[in-house]
């Protein structure tokens, strides 16, 4: 059915509306309640005064004399015209008080527009007016969403302009850098973080993005602030883009960590705490027992049947034990401080030749084949003789105590690799478990029924202080090989291979 001239489409009435609740309160009161009001009251007081000034002519026409019935008139056409005029200039200034506020919707429309990188247009009528504003709104409310999901971020969010000035803040970094937004922005980031050497890292990755020499970096540095608090952030720089992708700035986004730390060190302390605990008992564990054969024999000695024989057996039991105990005392020493005492040039062929000598002689020993291969020409190795003697000598005595029990063979061999001096003691016996593998240089962990679990992890701290290594491989049937690396000139050993517990008498 056809619309007649008054008809609307559907929706007008609700989009006229919604445009006029989006106006500002005063300018809708302006229009829809001043202006009505002035225009009727200038109608009313036009017809009241040409009322007044033509009512009295109408009882003298005919009565009065033509010369001044014409004087009448003009005068009252010119009263007429001084108050037209008077109402134009109300008229004027009515129209100046309703549209000083459009003009400014319309200068805060194009500022917006030009905040958003497109180019302004004065509106030529209402509805432009009217779109213009709406843009405006929404405009400004995105703005607003923005800053309040900025000031919720629980990361500290900074933007800085090309000059390092500083464009924004959030509340996070306000409270983390100790810096109130209104003393930060527009000033150097520098006035943020203190200038100082203590602060570097951090800010001179900040001058690196703004020079354009690094595009962005993730990094954790210890930052101390104005107040001049110590606050370990995690901190990410992006660049900032404008319109046309040209750098505008920078994006500086952080966390404090400091709290993290915190818990990192009460975990680290609490498991020093239970591994201490574990030191403990395994200590206790491993003197007890020579104790208490100690404290039996005391009592056996005693007696005063013993035969002379007797007597002797127990005392040599008895220094033994005590042996014992005195040699877990030093090996906890040294894998407390496995640091060279002193430092000479170690003949590593004379050294290795003394050690085995001292494995050769043990009880049990005596029938196990060696072999002995030594490189000619080889080089000293800087170090402390005492503390390399006692790991080749633990080397060697595990390899004969794998092959004790079964008559097999070990062989030693030296030889020089580059920079590196190497030992390899290699047994026929059968290889370790994989279970017991992995826990190789584990402290106190042990397979043997009369082993404290030191020897490897000891040998592992003094050659680790000597700048080597120790490497390990084992496979069925070919038996077990350590190898001890050592560098010539005291520097530190190729990294490339890492150190593998492949397997071990432990």
């Amino acid at each position: 059915m056809a619309r007649g001239r008054g008809d609307q489409p559907p929706g007008v009435s609700e989009r006229r509306a919604e445009s006029a609740q989006s106006l500002p309160r005063g300018l809708r009161v302006r229009l829809t309640v001043a202006l009505p009001i002035v225009a009727g009251f200038g109608v009313l007081l036009c017809g009241l005064v040409v009322l007044w000034a033509i009512y009295p002519l109408l009882f003298e026409v005919g009565r009065t004399p033509a010369g001044d019935f014409e004087s009448r008139v003009r005068w009252t056409l010119a009263m007429g015209g001084v108050f037209a005029l008077g109402w134009l200039v109300v008229a004027i200034l009515v129209a100046e008080w309703i549209a000083r506020p459009l003009r400014t919707l319309v200068s805060q429309a194009e500022s917006v527009q030009r905040a958003a990188g497109e180019r302004a247009q004065v509106p030529e009528d209402g509805s432009s007016l009217e779109n213009a504003v709406r843009r405006m709104v929404n405009f400004m409310s995105t703005l607003l969403q923005d800053s309040f999901a900025l000031r919720s971020l629980e990361s500290g969010v900074v933007t800085l302009d090309r000059a390092g000035l500083v464009t924004s803040l959030n509340s996070t970094a306000e409270r983390v850098l100790g810096c109130p937004a209104a003393r930060a922005i527009g000033r150097p980031f520098v006035e943020m973080v203190p200038n100082e050497p203590r602060n570097a890292a951090f800010l001179g990755s900040v001058r690196e993005a703004l020079a354009g020499t690094s595009r962005a970096s993730s990094a954790e540095a210890t930052v101390h602030t104005l107040g001049g608090q110590a606050t370990q952030l995690g901190y990410s720089i992006s660049l900032l883009r404008d319109g046309s992708g040209a750098q505008a700035g920078l994006v500086l986004t952080f966390k404090d960590l400091s709290e993290r730390k915190i818990a990192e060190d009460l975990l680290r302390r609490t498991e020093n705490l239970a591994l201490l605990g574990t030191t403990a008992s395994s200590i206790a564990h491993e003197v007890r027992n020579p104790l208490g054969a100690i404290s039996g024999l005391v009592e056996l000695l005693r007696d005063r049947d013993l035969s002379e024989a007797q007597r002797r057996t127990y005392c040599q039991t008895i220094l033994e034990a005590v042996e014992r105990i005195s040699g877990i005392c030093q090996e906890l020493l040294t894998l407390g401080d496995p640091n060279p005492r002193s430092i000479e040039p170690v003949d590593i062929g004379d050294l290795v030749r003394r050690s085995l000598a001292l494995c050769r002689h043990e009880k049990g020993n005596e029938g196990i084949e060696v072999h002995e291969h030594y490189a000619d020409g080889l080089p000293r190795v800087p170090g402390d003789p005492e503390r390399l003697g006692q790991v080749v000598y633990n080397i060697l005595r595990n390899a004969f105590q794998a092959v004790r029990a079964g008559g097999g063979k070990v062989t030693v061999a030296t030889r020089c690799m580059g920079e590196v001096v190497s030992i390899a003691v290699h047994n026929s016996g059968p290889p370790i478990p994989p279970e017991v593998q992995e826990k190789l240089f584990t402290l106190f962990y042990t397979t043997k029924k009369r082993g404290a679990g030191l020897g490897l992890p000891v040998s592992q701290q003094i050659v680790r202080a000597h700048g080597g290594r120790i490497l390990v491989e084992s496979a069925p049937e070919r038996g077990t090989t350590f190898t001890i690396e050592l560098p010539v000139a005291g520097g530190q050993t190729s990294a490339q291979a890492p150190e593998v517990s492949k397997a071990a008498e432990a």
